[in-house]
């Protein structure tokens, strides 16, 4: 068994898409083999749900399931003039780490954005638009700041290993590697071309560069995103282990029912941030061309981004308005039910590391279109794949699986098999193994 020290940036419930939804999962996973964790994050909202082994604390002081001990050792650590030195007053990383594109505009609601079916209007998820974070001036001061704050800590606890998640984590996991010598994992959920495409940003893939030359190992959840690591950043292939993500679902059978009975209303869902990342431009645009072929379709996207606004306003552009509906940010429990509604998910994602929103609705009995630039390709067959910028052949296999009612049942069960095999404890016994190959070797 090993004892990690995991770095985060988000964490249940406080998340913006899969990569705190992951994070959680992995801890799990990894808990429940027996493994201990230190899990450090920015900031704890209370409300953190608690796992066996999992021991969760913030720059701010708080922290979750310690024993007396180490509560004695970490209440000294804050009273110390170095850490007190750090004015972590001026660290705000939820806020620091918007997208600030929409914030001087009034938020867009679900009832402003349009009207919606009844199906819809009860899954409607929180009406103040959520904003997804990008960057700002002050992130990477953040940044640095919780690094310095993890090279401080980092001593004071006991652990094998230093496994950080993203970006927003790497210099953290750098500087914790080097105030106790311990080996660091690098965990890749995204790269900055993922994000930003060929516009990246200088300062985050400086960041996320020198992370992967300082790491011990790097975990990527695909093989797509092995290659973007060995061909953009020059990272040696041995250091490379590619493990996909799991996904967690409870099946309700009752849910399976037939959803392409003759004349029944279609309904097609986006699930994700509506940012460049996931496509929703190609999404709107290739709704446009199934609606010149067949009127019986809604499409519902789920989700915030910096993109919101504008997809309205193109959907309106374009003349199909009245056939979108616009959720905001859906819960888990939300996202469930909107499942059971949707006959079709699509995901046109321009780069997709993985796609741990395809194998949910997979496991929720939803055929699934996907972009061939993703990762969650590599583990799923029972699926659609298309080039998330041929919108053409996206409408034609859209509205192939809306019509035939063999094609989207086939379809619907191979893929619903196909997500039971793939399972977090799955990715937790992979984890485990790269930390033994690394113990051993360093």
């Amino acid at each position: 068994m090993f004892k990690i020290l995991m770095i985060g940036w988000e964490y249940p419930p406080k998340i913006t898409g899969g990569l705190g939804t992951a994070c959680y999962n992995i801890a799990k996973a990894l808990s429940d083999s027996g493994n201990e964790i230190y899990f450090v994050l920015p900031q704890l909202s209370g409300e953190e749900p608690k796992l066996q082994n999992v021991k969760i604390l913030d720059v701010e002081g708080t922290i979750v399931n310690f024993e007396e001990e180490e509560r004695r050792i970490l209440y000294k650590f804050q009273n110390e003039s170095i850490y007190k030195a750090l004015s972590l007053q001026a660290f705000h990383p939820y806020e620091s780490s918007r997208d600030t594109s929409l914030q001087d505009s009034e938020p867009v609601t679900t009832k402003k954005a349009t009207t919606l079916s009844e199906t819809i209007r009860h899954t409607t998820g929180n009406e103040s638009l959520k904003i997804q974070p990008g960057y700002t001036k002050n992130i990477i001061n953040d940044i640095r700041l919780y690094a310095r704050f993890n090279s401080l800590l980092a001593p004071k606890l006991a652990f094998d290993i230093i496994h950080c998640h993203d970006w927003m984590t790497f210099p953290a996991g750098v500087e914790a590697a080097k105030s106790t010598r311990k080996p660091l994992i690098c965990h890749v959920h995204a790269t900055e071309f993922d994000r930003s495409g060929e516009r990246v940003n200088q300062q985050v893939y400086d960041l996320e560069r020198n992370a992967f030359k300082e790491a011990t190992a790097i975990i990527t959840v695909s093989n797509y995103t092995k290659r973007i690591l060995i061909e953009r950043y020059s990272v040696p292939e041995y250091k490379i282990y590619p493990i996909h993500n799991g996904v967690e679902f409870e099946l309700d059978r009752n849910l399976l029912k037939n959803k392409t009975a003759d004349n029944q209303e279609r309904l097609v869902l986006f699930l994700g941030r509506i940012t460049f990342q996931k496509g929703p431009d190609y999404f709107v645009r290739a709704a446009k061309k199934v609606l010149e072929v067949m009127d019986n379709v809604r499409f519902v996207m789920a989700g915030t981004g910096d993109m919101y606004a504008r997809m309205i306003e193109m959907a309106a552009d374009l003349g199909v308005g009245k056939y979108f509906h616009y959720t905001g940010f859906l819960s888990k429990e939300e996202t469930r039910q909107l499942y059971s509604m949707a006959d079709l998910y699509i995901m046109p994602s321009v780069s997709e590391p993985f796609g741990l929103s395809t194998l949910e609705a997979m496991g929720g009995g939803v055929p699934v279109i996907l972009s061939k630039q993703s990762g969650v390709g590599e583990v799923v067959n029972h699926c659609i794949k298309v080039d998330f910028w041929d919108v053409d052949d996206m409408a034609n296999k859209i509205a192939s699986v809306l019509s035939d009612r063999n094609l989207h049942a086939t379809l619907r069960d191979g893929g619903l098999e196909e997500a039971t095999k793939n399972s977090w404890s799955k990715t937790g016994r992979r984890i485990e193994e790269v930390y033994a190959n690394v113990l051993n070797r360093t």
